[in-house]
Parts: C-alpha cells; structure tokens; sequence
C-alpha cells in the first residue's frame, strides 16, 4: 500500500479538502469539520495544534478514507476565529467537543481515535478525559495518535526540571507516539513516556530517525527525503497503532480532585539575558568535531558562554551570526562561545557549518546527556558563566548577541 501513499502525496497538490461539515452545538458555536468518509465505523478526529492543522494531513486522510477509516479534521480556529500561536488551545472549549464526540456516536461511530500533536494533545487529554468521568460505560475512545506531544507546565526554567501537565498524569488511553528526531521531544522521549504511564496508559513509542518535527503538517517543499517518505507512510503508520491500541487493555480511570481542564500560562520573556536560579557545577565532558575531548575546566579563568543549539532549529540558525560577531568583538581576551550541538551527525554539521558560516567551536551531544542534565527542554538555550565558573546569566531562545545590552554584561564579568 506504500504506492498509493505516494500516490495520495502527489495529487494533495491538486486536491485540498474532504467535504466540509458544519457540526451545531448547544453553545450556539459551530465547528467545521474537514471529514473524509469511509464505509466504517471507525473515526480518527484530528485536533488541531496551537499552529492549526497544517494542510499536510490531506493526502493522509485522503489515504485513510480510501482503506476505510474515516477522518475528520476539526478546524477549530476558524470555528472559533482565534488566531494561531502556541498556547491558543487553551482556548477551545471542552464542552463542545465532547458534544461533538457525543453527535459522532449518534453517526454510528464506534470506535473513536484522536489524532494530534504540540499542545494539541493537552487538549486532546483534556477531551477523553472528560468523556470517560461523564460516560463510565462508554467503550468509544479507544485511543491516541499524538505527533511530538507538549505536555510541559509553562515554560521551564533553564538549569530546572520541567514539570508536566496534571492531565498527562490521568490518561489511562493507549497513546502511540511518533517521535520525529529532530525535534525537542526526541530527546525527551523516555520522560514523556514515563509521565503518560502514572495515570495506566499504555505507551508505545514509535522514533523517526532523520525526520523533522511538524513533518506531517508541513508543506512539501519544505520537507526533506525522509520526511516525504515518512509522510507517505503516516496512513498506514496510523492504521497500524489504531489496530495496536485496539487490542489493548484499557484501565479504570483515575479520579482526582485537581483543575485537570486548567490551562498552562507561557510567560513571554523580555529579549535580555536573565538572571540565573537553576542549579550549579553540571559536568560538561564532550568530543569536539576533531575527535578531541574538550572539559569545561579546561576554560577555567574564564568567561564562558555555553549555547546549545541544532541545525534544524530556525531560532538556532537566526542567532548563529550575531555569536559569530560577538565572539570577534571580544578578540584577544578572556571570553570564549563553546557551542553544543544535540544529537546531529558530524557531516550534517559541517555541512551546515560551511553553509552558514559557523566558525565557533562544536561540542558534540550525541546522546543528549549533558542536554538534560543541563535542565535544557528548548533550542536554543543560553548560558553565561563568570570566572570563577558560576553561572550568573541564561537565555531561552534566539538573542541578538552583538547588542549592547549583552555586551555590557558580558564585560561587567571579565
């Protein structure tokens, strides 16, 4: 069948949508659903991210629907006209999406999964959760399919460790991850996993080597080899964790006094380096792209700045020339940038390297040890450390380097 997933990928180019359905619910709201029938009564229902569907699903459902599942993708941006950024699921109400789960069932639909990914899967949780309390004898929802899922509470803190969503601890669904390797949660994907299982889901871990995050949602241009050939298999990647979680036990519930439909709040940060309060002394032993082993104490006397970064990351790749500057504007004394890549092959970075004019020194995290011990859950992420190896400032995400804010701290420390 991989032929006609091929197939499905060419012509999604000529053919956009399913038929589109507008679903009435009590609170005078209406969701669109992009839907792809089948002659079956299982329904995959795809919920969207903070990002939005992405028109990547297409060809896949268009695949699903031939070999028999039915699809329905909500658009519940347009349904509720919100913008889309990271944390806009927060806004979508739970009650409506379980009447809409409830209109499913009057469909004849007896075996319900949910697709999504990003923070979508909070949402997704939240969803399941809640029709599991208010419908104990229900034997519908059978399971989940959840790309790269963001379970984390809030945004941690550098050198920390990231607490979970409460309802990540409460599944007690089947959930088949697809864990694409370049992307965050790659890493994480053992942490993940170990969450999911306190509330008796069952957990099964599918990892895509060499493939990007957000693959599966992305335009075509913009994918690589291996994410057009994984994109090709995602409907029968789909089908089979369908039929996997179809056969497997499903717990009772666990019940809580928690807010488990609570939002988690992302506090934006100002564009200036913050004072550090994570731990302290983490071991810093890695091979440089020589081979040679290189040992923070190696640099003692030092200012330091440790920036962890991937070539797949494009906050990662806008900040490179601004470290590039800074490093040159500091010539000749007591500061170095020693740069971590995450889990990326030498040639990858070498070529990446030449092509973006790279010139810092490359420490190699092939494993992503000293990532996590490093309290490091997003790229890129920053640290500044004085001379006598203490780690006074830090910084989440892409900074402009050669400013003068930055400087000023940085010589405040020599």
């Amino acid at each position: 069948m991989q032929w006609l997933g091929l197939f499905f990928l060419t012509i999604s180019c000529v053919v956009f949508a399913g038929d589109n359905l507008e679903i009435e619910v009590t609170s005078d709201n209406a969701i669109s659903i992009d839907a792809y029938p089948a002659d079956s009564d299982t329904l995959l229902l795809y919920l969207p991210s903070g990002r939005g569907l992405g028109k990547g699903y297409v060809a896949t459902a268009q695949q699903l629907a031939f070999d028999d599942v039915n699809v329905w993708a909500a658009d519940l941006h347009s349904s509720y006209m919100i913008a889309k950024y990271r944390s806009s699921v927060n806004r979508f109400s739970v009650d409506d999406l379980l009447e809409l789960i409830a209109k499913a069932e009057e469909k004849s639909f007896k075996n319900i999964f949910f697709l999504s990914s990003g923070r979508g899967a909070q949402l997704a949780l939240k969803v399941a959760y809640q029709w599991q309390l208010k419908n104990p004898k229900s034997r519908l929802l059978k399971g989940h399919i959840f790309h790269s899922p963001h379970l984390l509470e809030g945004k941690p803190a550098l050198g920390s460790v990231a607490q979970y969503v409460n309802i990540a601890r409460h599944s007690n669904l089947p959930i088949y991850l697809l864990l694409s390797q370049f992307g965050t949660k790659f890493l994480r994907g053992n942490e993940i996993v170990n969450v999911l299982k306190q509330g008796g889901s069952a957990v099964f871990v599918h990892r895509l080597t060499g493939v990007s995050g957000g693959f599966h949602m992305r335009r075509k241009k913009d994918l690589s080899k291996l994410d057009i050939k994984a994109r090709a298999d995602l409907a029968n990647t789909y089908q089979n964790a369908m039929q996997l979680m179809k056969s497997t036990n499903i717990p009772k519930i666990l019940t809580t006094e928690k807010d488990l439909n609570a939002a988690t709040k992302v506090v934006l940060s100002a564009s200036i380096l913050q004072q550090y309060h994570g731990k302290q002394n983490m071991p810093l032993t890695l091979k440089t792209l020589e081979g040679k082993i290189s040992d923070i104490n190696d640099y003692k006397n030092q200012v330091l700045l440790i920036n962890f970064w991937a070539s797949w990351c494009k906050p990662c790749v806008a900040e490179i020339p601004s470290l590039v500057r800074l490093q040159a504007k500091f010539k000749g004394r007591d500061f170095k940038i020693i740069t971590i890549n995450i889990g990326e092959s030498k040639d990858r970075i070498l070529k990446f390297a030449k092509k973006v004019g790279l010139s810092l020194p490359v420490l190699l995290d092939n494993d992503g040890k000293v990532t996590k011990n490093w309290g490091v859950y997003a790229y890129p992420s920053n640290f500044l450390i004085d001379r006598k190896g203490v780690i006074r400032y830090g910084y989440r995400g892409a900074l402009q380097w050669d400013k003068r804010s930055v400087v000023d701290t940085i010589n405040s420390l020599l």
